[in-house]
């Protein structure tokens, strides 16, 4: 039997179980690009609207940031520009989770050493996942490409576009296939590749916004930066290609290399053996919630104070741009005393939607544990269902908070010690940060409302609702979505352009307890495993 033998089976296995999902999230994800195309025609019919445009965007360091350069005001560059990195929040995240499900997830509970009992080669798990989350991103590709010329956009633009948005997910699926070799549980595996996700980001960002002190080489040792440097519309640089598919390549050989090398349901690092009896502070299933909980916050809390840090010393350089009139008029707009206040409200909101995740992830640890079978055996003994959901709902609604804090904290800090008004400026900014907790918390009750009801869809689920609500905004601000049907989203009611009341933080926060509430009623009434 050869190392590759079963691979076929498997793949159709894959697609089997998750052919409605992939299909939606194909459809869902590549819409964003092409409704964009769409509405920079309808907005800005005109060259010298298309270049006003531009140079606004250009002449904000956040937007810089967030999104990388623009390299030719056409409807075209901006449509690769706005929804280039963007759509990276959606393709690289879910090429790492899908891996890590098909290979490592598969193992952890078992599945993985039944198949090695039949005609299945010791490759041949991992080579599907591969193929399966490549030719998913290639399809996603394809669709993008395909919409964008349907519009009338340059082919050999659209090809490049919808090349690298499957490029880069290839890099981080084999990625995640690396990973998925290292530890023995899923979830490590899956956050050191989001890890690496956030550094790719960050480096990138770095290299785009200190291109005038000579950092632009940064941009070049990044996968996302590769994104934008394809140049997709804009003397298309094809050959960067090159530089995504050894990446890819030689990542790819480490984890065949990794998973030949290690026993199956074992990882590469050594797992720490603990003390035959757990201490006292461990008897209690909130205890144990929170040692399962512990790694990924503290993963969260630090990613969250480097980042906050950061972005209160950038934002202080903000309010040098207060005096165009189209800055002025933004930081009007948004409440803020002036651009770099603008630029920090903007960042807090999309930071508050990256927490999120974070809350996802921790409410649907519930479905882990029972998959997994820890907890079952929580269950036999005196400890009833009820207290056990709660003691990991509870951390997903006190996570959040706690990661909003300190993102709150150490922006005021960087904030108030680059404009020395530390004693002014950190309350206020870290109040903002906050308004986005309820908001997080009706897609962590999502969460939970579905696992109660519907465990097996849960997941899947609960990322969809994720992305309409980030597919809503976006629309609403490209101004194709109505306020009414924007609504609908949570983050509508928090969103950064508006003041926000008491009255919706009540709203939100009365709807994610009633859906808590929902989930584990559900949980009570059905069979647990």
């Amino acid at each position: 039997m050869t190392a590759l033998a079963g691979t076929g089976p498997l793949v159709r296995l894959c697609l089997r179980r998750d052919r409605l999902k992939l299909l939606i999230y194909v459809l869902v994800v590549g819409a964003i690009p092409i409704g964009m195309a769409a509405a920079y025609k309808v907005l800005y019919p005109t060259a010298a609207g298309l270049q006003a445009f531009a140079d606004l965007s250009m002449s904000t360091p956040a937007t810089v940031g967030m999104l990388g350069l623009i390299y030719a005001p056409t409807v075209g560059a901006l449509t690769a520009w706005r929804a280039g990195l963007n759509g990276m929040f959606f393709i690289a995240p879910v090429s790492i989770l899908l891996i890590v499900r098909y290979t490592r997830a598969e193992e952890a509970v078992g599945r993985r050493e039944l198949l090695g009992g039949s005609v299945v080669g010791r490759q041949a798990p991992l080579t599907a996942a591969l193929i399966v989350v490549c030719a998913v991103d290639l399809l996603l590709g394809v669709f993008i490409a395909a919409g964008l010329i349907s519009l009338g956009l340059s082919a050999a633009g659209a090809v490049v576009m919808g090349l690298s948005a499957a490029a880069a997910g290839w890099v981080f699926a084999a990625l995640a296939a690396v990973t998925a070799q290292l530890t023995v549980s899923p979830g490590p595996a899956r956050g050191m590749a989001l890890v690496m996700f956030a550094l790719s980001w960050l480096v990138r960002a770095v290299g785009d916004l200190g291109r005038a002190q000579g950092l632009a080489w940064l941009s070049w040792l990044s996968p996302l930066g590769w994104v934008r440097l394809t140049r997709a519309f804009a003397d298309e640089q094809w050959w960067v290609f090159v530089l995504f598919v050894a990446l890819g390549a030689a990542l790819a050989a480490m984890a065949y290399a990794l998973s030949a090398r290690r026993d199956l349901a074992a990882g590469i690092l050594p797992v720490p053996v603990g003390p035959a009896e757990a201490a006292p502070a461990l008897n209690s299933p909130r205890a144990l919630a929170w040692r399962l909980h512990r790694g990924g916050l503290l993963g969260w809390s630090v990613a969250a104070a480097g980042f906050g840090l950061l972005l209160g010393i950038v934002g202080v350089s903000m309010a040098g741009f207060v005096d165009a009139p189209q800055m002025q008029a933004w930081a009007q707009r948004m409440g803020a005393h002036d651009a770099g206040d603008a630029f920090l409200f903007l960042t807090m909101f999309v930071l508050g939607q990256v927490i999120s995740v974070y809350a996802i992830l921790a409410a649907l640890r519930l479905r882990s544990e029972e998959v997994e079978g820890r907890a079952e055996a929580v269950l036999a003994t005196a400890v009833s269902r009820l207290r056990w959901a709660l003691s990991h709902v509870t951390i997903a609604a006190l996570g959040p908070a706690v990661l909003l804090i300190v993102l709150g904290l150490t922006i005021g800090l960087g904030y108030g010690l680059t404009a020395h008004n530390l004693v002014q400026d950190s309350p206020r900014l870290l109040h903002r940060t906050l308004l986005t907790l309820p908001a997080i918390w009706v897609v962590a009750g999502i969460a939970v409302a579905l696992y109660g009801w519907l465990p097996r869809r849960a997941a899947a689920l609960t990322w969809a609702a994720f992305a309409v609500f980030l597919a809503l905004e976006l629309g609403w601000e490209l101004q194709q979505v109505s306020q009414s049907l924007f609504n609908i989203s949570p983050f509508a009611h928090v969103h950064w352009s508006i003041q926000v009341t008491a009255t919706p933080l009540l709203g939100l926060t009365a709807l994610a307890a009633v859906l808590a509430a929902i989930g584990l009623l559900g949980l009570q009434r059905r069979d647990v495993g």
